[in-house]
């Protein structure tokens, strides 16, 4: 599986276009957008325009409610406290500056199942784990405690977050991989390969 992921547009069109302009020609199956979107007109027409599995969580400068319009366009799926099942892959979704729900809905149902319950191969959120894809420029770690213990007792084999600009990259913590597909200032997008052990190219 391929996926191709980012973070962090806050509303400039050049970094949408970069984005979709190469998912032609890299043909990714899914793609997912961890955050800070800031959405305006033109990323929502760029959805529509999307023909493969969109997977959206919310950031901290985005509104929740975001989560209602990304589902009005083209295959968008906005995660937060969600389970997608997709080719055998169970992505899951926490949003926003400060994760923490205690169950995740499966998209095509209405049960909820307790975290601890919970089968995830991929974490989708916003914030990166603590210590974990998470340094600022000034050498502060500011990642996430709950996304930190989700990884850490779930084991999912990847994590894909944002948030910190200044950390955007890939790292190994045990058996997970961690993706900060933050786009920061020159970055457009990462490209996950799942198939065996996974491969990050942060382009």
């Amino acid at each position: 599986m391929l996926i191709q992921a980012a973070a962090d547009f806050h509303g400039k069109e050049r970094r949408y276009r970069a984005f979709f302009s190469d998912l032609d020609e890299n043909n990714p199956d899914v793609v997912v957008i961890a955050g800070d979107i800031e959405a305006d007109s033109l990323f929502f027409k760029l959805l529509d325009r999307t023909s493969v599995p969109i997977i959206i969580v919310h950031g901290n400068m985005d509104s929740i409610s975001i989560g209602e319009e990304v589902e009005r366009h083209g295959n968008s799926i906005f995660l937060h406290e969600k389970i997608f099942n997709f080719g055998g892959v169970n992505f899951a979704g926490a949003g926003g500056g400060s994760p923490s729900p205690d169950a995740f809905y499966h998209i095509n149902g209405k049960k909820a199942v307790p975290v601890e319950e919970a089968k995830i191969d991929v974490l989708v959120t916003h914030v990166p784990p603590k210590g974990v894809m998470d340094k600022m420029a000034l050498g502060f770690h500011i990642g996430n405690e709950w996304v930190r213990h989700i990884m850490e007792e779930k084991k999912p084999r990847l994590v894909i977050c944002g948030h910190v600009h200044e950390d955007s990259g890939y790292e190994k913590f045990g058996d997970t991989t961690v993706v900060n597909c933050s786009v920061g200032r020159r970055g457009k997008y990462s490209l996950i390969e799942m198939d065996g052990d996974i491969k990050v190219d942060m382009r």
